[in-house]
């Protein structure tokens, strides 16, 4: 985390594309449930295919037992057979039947819808000569030779067909029924099948999308309540957590109740020791505040006696180098008293005095001042044309700009160049910038930067005798002031960056 910035929500690599839990639990329900209706899709298919198969052949060989019984009764002889079996009564539409003598189909014809009977092509005898001869190579004989029934493909269609031998020895007859009505029933199953489990899955999608929303609503407000506590600066000052919006989730009955209760707890836990670590830090601002106050008037009288004494009592060189280093002393404890005053009183949340100020006006003053006072180190000023306004107390912006100015002359060797910037940004804000070229910080150092009474155990410049609360006043002023502050650092380049809201906006 930067330095007086908040620190960035990272995220995973792919958590963009991530799909939430609800919609992952849906879409396994779904795809489950339509592996199901597959499955008992094609198992209902072939069940009912191999039931409408058995039904189909029982009624081949009644067709086929029909043509020859009637054919043997109803002829006077063998060469009226071959009329009458092509001329069955009682047969359905559809109906085939074909007479093979010596291999060759000397007759073929089935029962058209309108009861006549209609003559096959030449194509479809020669495909039922094909059949039939395949059928007598690999078929064996039991008792008659009897072959089928099998599928076969004609030009009218698909059929069903069975190959018997003519009891009169006048060759083999081929009986056969049309496969449409099956395919039809089959195709009607399969297309009813599959809207059924369309429907069903569509409606066990809405369904489950309510389902699964409220199973998970707990889990939504847990994740409302961590984002919240999330949001909060827990660093500082007094926080309050959400504790209370957790319970409704809180229910140990179930695994979503555990977690809430879980949360619960923790956070409970969390807030009594935020709640100890705010009373602690009460108590230390009340005491530094009572004693910065309390030392005030015994460093005034000590300063004032030491001016008594120099200007009242005679006293030798050596005397009047000691009182000098007493009255620096006693100035130096002056300002540590008033750094913590003044942190003491921004800790309080006390209101900053609002007015306009302009930072243009204060860059100019201040880097003027600290030109002189230190004539060694190169300034330079990059400044626009116009006046930049912003709301604040113009003391404390201006201690501001001291201290950032003052840090990077103390910390740097003579002969850095120190550059002050301000300019303004599409967002509304003024930024004020000052950099160096020194030789930066030390990366362990800018993690705690803005503690307060943090020093660098090697300095940038070889030493200062700094009590380290400069940037901390620098941050608390800058908060205060609704803005922010960040700092980078590398060998050749430490910029601190200050952001304040312009006057208008």
């Amino acid at each position: 985390m930067s330095a007086g910035g908040t620190a960035p929500r990272l995220l995973p690599r792919g958590a963009g594309r991530a799909l939430q839990l609800r919609t992952k639990l849906l879409l396994l329900v779904l795809a489950l449930l339509t592996v199901a209706c597959a499955a008992v899709g094609a198992l209902g298919l072939a069940v009912l295919d191999m039931s409408l198969g058995e039904q189909l052949d029982g009624r081949v060989r009644d067709a086929s037992f029909r043509t020859i019984e009637y054919g043997v009764r109803a002829a006077a002889g063998p060469s009226e057979e071959l009329e009458a079996m092509m001329d069955v009564p009682a047969q359905g539409a559809g109906t085939l039947n074909a007479r093979i003598v010596d291999g060759e189909v000397v007759r073929a014809g089935l029962f058209a819808a309108d009861g006549t009977r209609q003559e096959l092509t030449d194509a479809d005898r020669q495909r039922i000569g094909e059949l039939v001869a395949a059928l007598g190579a690999e078929s064996a004989e039991v008792g008659g030779r009897q072959w089928g029934p099998v599928d076969v493909e004609l030009d009218v269609g698909g059929y069903r067909v069975l190959v018997v031998d003519d009891p009169w020895d006048w060759g083999l007859v081929l009986t056969g029924l049309p496969l449409a009505d099956k395919e039809d029933t089959l195709r009607t199953f399969g297309v009813s099948t599959a809207a059924i489990s369309t429907g069903a899955i569509a409606a066990t999608g809405l369904v489950g999308l309510v389902v699964v929303r409220r199973t998970l609503r707990p889990v939504e407000r847990l994740s409302d309540v961590a984002t919240r506590v999330s949001e909060l600066d827990l660093d500082h000052g007094e926080v309050v957590l959400p504790v209370g919006a957790v319970a409704p989730a809180a229910h140990p009955d179930t695994e979503v109740g555990r977690l809430g209760h879980a949360f619960g707890r923790m956070l409970d836990n969390v807030a009594h020791a935020l709640t100890a670590r705010q009373r602690s830090e009460t108590r230390v601002r009340r005491f530094v505040a009572d004693a910065s106050h309390e030392l005030r008037t015994p460093l005034a009288s000590i300063r004032g006696y030491a001016e008594l004494i120099r200007l009242t009592e005679p006293m030798s060189a050596q005397g009047r180098s000691s009182l000098s280093r007493v009255e620096s002393e006693a100035a130096r404890m002056t300002a540590l008293v008033e750094d913590l005053l003044l942190l003491a009183r921004l800790d309080e949340g006390r209101a900053v005095v609002s007015e306009d100020v302009d930072l243009l006006e204060l860059v100019v003053e201040t880097a003027s001042d600290l030109r002189v006072a230190a004539p060694g180190h190169v300034w330079r000023l990059e400044l626009p044309e116009e006046p930049v306004l912003v709301r604040g107390d113009p003391a404390q912006l201006r201690q501001v700009l001291i201290n950032l100015l003052a840090n990077a002359h103390q910390h740097t060797p003579a002969g850095t160049t120190v550059t002050a910037s301000l300019a303004t940004d599409a967002g509304g804000e003024a930024v004020l910038a000052v950099a160096d070229d020194g030789p930066g910080i030390g990366a362990d150092f800018l993690e705690h930067i803005f503690s307060r009474f943090a020093r660098e155990d090697l300095s940038r410049a070889g030493g200062s005798r700094g009590a380290g609360l400069g940037l901390s006043i620098v941050q608390a002023i800058v908060h205060a002031h609704h803005g922010r502050i960040d700092v980078g650092s590398a060998p050749g380049c430490t910029r601190f960056t200050v952001r304040l809201p312009l006057a208008d906006h």
